[in-house]
């Protein structure tokens, strides 16, 4: 792609590209050139990417597109701001492109358990642990205060291993 005295190699990862790239491309180019930004803001809304078309539309206002960028990074945003706790664990386990199913298997749970648990608006913090666990990661709890961040509890590895989510098993 070439615009004004830019040129853009075709397949350049739009993460590379800088600032006057960018604002070039949203200024000057159409529909297609448009395509890979529009790609990369869908795929993270809170990304670098989208801070950077933020950050352009807002410094260098451009007639009828910027407030057009500005609303679908904000809808884009407000749809995948979960909700509740639940939600949150849900869309880890999508990031991590994987099945409730398979976290289930981990859990030693039934995939309508994991389905429940991530419809679920407060969750133990042991079972955060074990979900997070079950994805790869290990969880960690601060709390931030205007003066910093302080830890509240351990990362899974300086946590007892064994430990599990309660199950609820029906009684007789």
């Amino acid at each position: 792609m070439r615009h004004r005295h830019l040129e853009i190699a075709d397949g350049t990862p739009v993460a590379e590209l800088g600032l006057e790239a960018i604002d070039n491309v949203l200024d000057r180019g159409d529909l297609s050139d448009w395509q890979p930004l529009l790609r990369a803001v869908r795929r993270d809304p809170r990304g670098a990417v989208s801070e950077r078309v933020l950050h352009l539309v807002e410094r260098h206002p451009m007639h009828g597109t910027s407030a057009l960028w500005r609303s679908w990074i904000e809808a884009l945003r407000a749809e995948a701001e979960p909700v509740h706790v639940g939600q949150a664990l849900g869309a880890l386990r999508r990031a991590r492109s994987l099945t409730q199913q398979r976290v289930a298997d981990v859990l030693e749970m039934t995939q309508p358990e994991v389905s429940k648990l991530e419809q679920r608006r407060d969750v133990r913090v042991s079972t955060l642990r074990a979900y997070v666990a079950a994805l790869g990661g290990q969880l960690a709890l601060s709390a931030r205060f205007a003066d910093g961040e302080e830890p509240i509890f351990p990362t899974s590895a300086e946590a007892p291993r064994e430990e599990r989510p309660i199950r609820h098993r029906p009684t007789a």
